[in-house]
């Protein structure tokens, strides 16, 4: 009788035990399933932004591929001149010099903003791989 009493007490102890180990697994299940649906939203947020900023890529493309063809167009050093020496007046010639300064520079700008824009790119790209991988383990 004694040992009945001990074995249906050690069998509660043992049901008792593998009922907390269900819980914390269960919580731990729950608290996985919530890990993933935090991680496809991020993953959802970051390929609307991945959209976006591959817009404004081909955005800036076309505009660097235009200007640089107008660039092209009258490039030569005569027109250059020809448009300096044109001027009706110093301040005027001045003011052209500075015009075309500043159109090279924002050529440059836009050039460098399309290599900036491409480098987010791959880093949202390589974010989004990264995830992904620890989202499949």
């Amino acid at each position: 009788m004694f040992e009945t009493k001990k074995e249906k007490g050690n069998a509660l102890d043992d049901l008792k035990d593998l009922t907390q180990k269900i819980d914390t697994r269960e919580r731990l299940i729950k608290v996985i399933e919530l890990e993933s649906k935090k991680i496809s939203k991020e993953i959802s947020a970051n390929q609307k932004q991945l959209k976006t900023y591959n817009k404004q890529l081909k955005s800036l493309k076309k505009e660097y591929a235009d200007m640089v063809v107008k660039t092209y167009k009258s490039k030569s050093q005569q027109s250059k001149a020809m448009f300096l020496l044109s001027s009706e007046s110093f301040h005027q010639a001045y003011k052209r010099l500075k015009y075309m300064e500043q159109y090279n520079d924002y050529r440059k700008k836009q050039g460098e903003a399309i290599i900036i824009k491409s480098d987010e790119i791959k880093k949202v790209n390589n974010a989004l791989i990264q995830k992904k991988k620890r989202k499949n383990y």
